[in-house]
């Protein structure tokens, strides 16, 4: 079990999300209020999402490959406003809602309804969280925004000439916005809610790092790659693009990632807390509106905790009793190799074995590529980035090759969780479902982290020709390891666990190793609630499937609950639950 706890699973993917602190929080502009008949409700979120996604050119990228076709011309390029004016924040955010509720829900279909309650929970809950802006942590080693920056922009997609054009304004902007971030980070160090030392040495090593050999930046050479395979332009044209590009990510850009190092630099010593939230005034309060946004479950967190201690016991019960009735599962738990071990013919299998369980995967494209060697320290074990809800083909998956080539994590489950039927099957398939183009905006890292972690563990193994209760066994070590995470977290952030009691938690289990305890805490100190996003996202969507085999009985299909989960899209499980009992009633009628 030591080696399992070992596996991170500090996994991401949308780009709305990875990118969503640059905008500030989701705010639209606000129109005069005149009745609001339900017909106009759809001509309202198309305002609200045309408005909205030109405020994050990266954002506009990964959700429209081709704007234009929706009549989006002008539109400014920028990476979005780091310094916002708060005030004015939530004075939109308060003016949306009496918008939002100007409609009578009542009389809105099933889908605007969907809408309708998403876009209100949303609302509800950033006005909730209006004390804590500063709480809000821009910069960390692995989701920060300085961790994500170039991956997402190395994969920003030329299709057009003004997409070229748009990624060198906004490299050029890269100095501009750390020097906001920068002055951010100062205003929390005066509020006494800097980050720790160790946080801020990790970083600032992470940005040493990328700038170290400026001329052999990976992003020029990914740049010249592009350019040099983009059809239309010519050899002299092709030159200039190579040089500009060179030249901002030599001077603009080495120098914004130098601006935060000397920045935090600055900074360091000013931190008051090198623990959980709990030690910070508010610090509970912040973290229950954090596991709420990152989980999308509407249970309180000492709920969530009980969960996941019964989960932790019920599992080991289990593993007892399965291998005193059958001592031979222990030798296939600890000695079953995987079919196929190479990362194109694992995703091969797994996509012809997806509509076993899954509705029947849409037809696209993917490619696997690895993370450069230079990244390779600071990003997790595998990723896959978002595509355009207008270019679902073109598909990219990330593996890191310091946790696939050392043998720190079996690539087939990972693959599974990254690929089919995880992230790119669940985008993909929701993104062929024509949901109105304002979901793509909201990020719901509990539904759709839960939605890869649920398929990880409950169906890698069956599709990888496991018998029966191997695969159930050894799915659940992999999430038996995570519900320990899970549980040290809200035992960090909202009890107050410092390291010497994790320590003793996890001897209770046989693990004694200092690095490991060392790790695992300065994780959970590092990304508050970031595990909980994927360990309660799949014990949410468990409990979503007993209840729907429970209310049908016989008439329950695994396949259907699945597609029902895929038709219905990411949002909170509260709200989808809402649903679920429509759709179970539509089921039992017919």
């Amino acid at each position: 079990m030591e080696n399992q706890e070992k596996k991170q699973y500090v996994k991401w993917i949308a780009v709305s999300v990875l990118l969503a602190l640059a905008a500030a929080g989701l705010v639209f502009g606000v129109r005069k209020l005149s009745g609001r008949p339900p017909e106009q409700f759809d001509a309202f979120l198309n305002d609200c999402f045309m408005e909205e996604v030109t405020e994050n050119t990266i954002n506009l990228h990964y959700i429209l490959a081709y704007p234009e076709n929706f009549g989006i011309t002008g539109y400014e390029v920028t990476l979005g406003d780091f310094s916002p004016d708060d005030d004015a924040l939530y004075e939109e955010l308060e003016k949306l809602k009496k918008e939002i509720t100007s409609f009578d829900k009542a009389k809105l279909t099933r889908q605007q309804q969907i809408v309708y309650d998403i876009m209100l929970d949303y609302v509800e809950t950033e006005l909730s969280a209006r004390e804590f802006s500063l709480y809000e942590e821009i910069l960390s080693p692995t989701t920060g925004f300085q961790a994500q920056l170039p991956v997402v922009l190395a994969e920003y997609t030329f299709r057009t000439r003004r997409d070229i054009e748009d990624y060198l304004e906004l490299i050029s902007q890269i100095d501009d916005a750390f020097e906001e971030i920068v002055d951010f980070e100062r205003k929390k160090a005066k509020a006494g809610l800097f980050m720790s030392d160790d946080v801020a040495d990790a970083i600032i090593e992470q940005c040493a790092e990328f700038i170290r050999e400026p001329e052999e930046n990976y992003m020029i050479e990914v740049f010249d790659d592009k350019i040099a395979s983009f059809e239309g332009l010519s050899g002299q044209e092709k030159e200039e693009y190579r040089k500009r590009n060179h030249d901002v990510i030599t001077t603009e850009v080495t120098e914004g990632y130098q601006t935060l190092i000397d920045g935090l630099t600055e900074l360091k010593g000013s931190g008051v807390n090198e623990l959980g939230l709990f030690y910070y005034e508010n610090g509970k309060e912040y973290y229950e509106y954090l596991v709420r946004t990152a989980t999308g479950s509407d249970l309180s967190v000492k709920k969530l905790q009980k969960s996941t201690e019964k989960f932790l016991e019920n599992f080991l019960f289990e593993l007892q009793m399965k291998i005193i009735e059958n001592p031979s599962l222990y030798y296939e738990l600890t000695e079953y190799e995987y079919p196929v071990t190479e990362p194109e013919e694992i995703t091969e299998d797994l996509k012809s074995k997806t509509g076993e369980y899954f509705p029947e995967p849409p037809k696209v494209n993917y490619r696997i590529k690895r993370v450069h060697p230079s990244m390779e320290e600071h990003l997790s074990p595998a990723f896959y980035l978002t595509t355009p809800v207008d270019d679902l083909e073109n598909n990219v998956i990330y593996i890191n090759g310091k946790y696939v080539d050392n043998g720190q994590n079996e690539l087939y489950p990972t693959l599974a969780h990254e690929g089919y039927p995880g992230h790119l099957y669940q985008n993909v398939y929701t993104g062929s479902c024509e949901l109105p183009l304002i979901r793509n905006l909201f990020s719901y890292p509990g539904y759709s982290e839960g939605w890869a972690t649920y398929v990880e563990f409950e169906y890698s193994g069956l599709l990888a020709g496991m018998e029966e209760d191997v695969a159930k066994l050894t799915g659940g070590e992999s999430a038996w390891a995570l519900a320990m995470s899970a549980y040290i977290d809200m035992a960090v952030h909202y009890d107050g666990w410092t390291k010497e009691d994790v320590s003793e938690f996890l001897m209770g289990y046989g693990i004694g190793d200092a690095g490991t305890v060392d790790e695992i805490f300065d994780l959970i100190v590092q990304e508050p609630a970031n595990y909980l996003s994927y360990f309660i996202g799949y014990l949410e969507i468990l409990n979503l499937r007993e209840a729907a085999q429970k209310e049908l009985g016989d008439d329950f299909h695994v396949k259907e609950f699945h597609e029902f989960l895929l038709q219905t899209g990411p949002a909170p499980f509260y709200i989808i639950e809402d649903y679920m009992e429509e759709w179970m009633e539509e089921r039992a009628a017919s």
